[in-house]
């Protein structure tokens, strides 16, 4: 079925990296080490101040959509990323907006001075903001302003990168359709109404089983892999191998943190139409069972989001399953329900042991039916011991269940409907 989404449950590292800077200098007595002076407590909290001046001027100047006034605040080289922060500001009705300065970087590296000149520093900033009408409650993350000393003044140079956070919304333009309860963010030249009608799709797949959830969904969707490295700060090769991913926006496990679907478009855009529903669906469970902030195994967080993506799509089992189907009549069914070692996103046969833990869901329902797969899955994440809860809600153990679905993976590995 292709590589589809997970939840990502670790919170992102956080804040700029510095960068020692050297330049190595040749001279007749040989070579020597020259490291840039670092800044002075008095010289850092004086551009400290400026730099908030800037910042808050800068919000002043989003939430009254004044281009003009934005642009006074930057070099001609950053103006139209300003630019389009002040026209998505206005397009996404965000409120809330606030600006604050963190900490001085110090160092930049030497394509950053390549880029803005040997007079640019880099700063930290907390940027806050809410998706009106989508989320609850803001968000608050750090990203990188790079400055320059202009006209008395600190201008802002630059906005992202580094190791911060960088909101799709202030990567570059965007543009949204949405309708209902669903939302898409897309990068510019990215189709957003394509990705609204897979959105729309998995509202009503959700529905299917879970029809008492009437959540919002938002669904962000970067113009490259790097894009979405950069708004989750995910060091490069994360999410190489992801469709998809639900987490926070801010990268943090606070309740209440909006949580959004992020999709990579270099994995997702590879996948056929079928594919890519799953993919959404999928990711669309996560969003209505709060599985961000879930702590259960593995197999059954990501097993039943499957299991509600395809049970209703009417993909054969031996179509959508057929990765684990082709490893069970090579080795055999598997002893265990699968390891959230063996469903980490680096490990060999991936897909396979999605299938595998999509095949384990899915057999609950067929021999308890649906409802008791939901509330199977209700009790585990409210706190009881997967052990308990095959007891208390299924009527069975662990390991009759396992000699159960082993029976099952043989008779549908042979052909057999199951």
């Amino acid at each position: 079925m292709g590589a589809r989404g997970r939840r990502e449950s670790r919170r992102a590292a956080v804040g700029g990296v510095l960068l020692a800077l050297s330049v190595v200098l040749s001279g007749c007595g040989g070579d020597e080490t020259l490291v840039p002076p670092r800044p002075t407590g008095a010289s850092t909290a004086g551009r400290a101040e400026s730099a908030q001046r800037t910042l808050s001027d800068l919000v002043q100047a989003l939430g009254r959509a004044d281009t003009a006034a934005a642009d006074a605040l930057a070099t001609p080289q950053a103006r139209p990323a300003i630019e389009a922060m002040v026209a998505n500001v206005k397009l996404l009705g965000l409120d809330e907006l606030g600006l604050r300065f963190v900490d001085d970087q110090s160092v930049l590296s030497a394509s950053d001075r390549d880029q803005y000149g040997p007079q640019a520093w880099a700063g930290t900033a907390e940027l806050a903001y809410r998706l009106a009408g989508w989320d609850a409650q803001a968000t608050r993350l750090e990203t990188r302003f790079v400055f320059v000393r202009s006209g008395g003044r600190d201008l802002i140079a630059g906005v992202g990168g580094g190791e911060d956070r960088t909101p799709l919304w202030v990567a570059g333009p965007v543009r949204t359709e949405h309708v209902g309860r669903a939302l898409v963010i897309a990068a510019a030249r990215q189709d957003a109404a394509h990705y609204l009608a897979l959105a729309r799709q998995a509202l009503v797949d959700v529905g299917q089983v879970l029809p008492r959830w009437n959540g919002r969904l938002v669904l962000e969707v970067p113009g490259s892999e790097d894009e979405l490295d950069a708004a989750l700060a995910a060091p490069k090769e994360q999410y190489a191998n992801i469709a998809a991913v639900t987490t926070t926006v801010d990268g943090s496990l606070a309740a209440g943190s909006p949580v959004h679907v992020f999709l990579n478009p270099r994995v997702f855009d590879g996948l056929g139409p079928r594919g890519a529903q799953v993919v959404v669906s999928h990711e669309t469970t996560h969003v209505a069972t709060d599985a961000t902030f879930a702590s259960m195994p593995t197999w059954l967080l990501e097993g039943f989001a499957d299991y509600v993506a395809l049970d209703h799509a009417g993909i054969p089992v031996d179509t959508a399953a057929s990765q684990i189907l082709a490893r069970i009549r090579k080795d055999g069914p598997p002893d265990h329900l699968p390891t959230s070692n063996e469903l980490d996103p680096t490990a060999n046969g991936l897909g396979a042991t999605y299938e595998e833990a999509w095949l384990a869901a899915r057999f609950v329902a067929s021999q308890y039916g649906e409802d008791k797969l939901v509330a199977f899955y209700r009790a585990v994440d409210d706190g009881a011991r997967v052990e308990v809860a095959f007891r208390t809600v299924l009527g069975t153990t662990e390991d009759a269940f396992v000699r159960s679905w082993r029976a099952d993976l043989r008779r549908l590995a042979d052909g057999v409907a199951g």
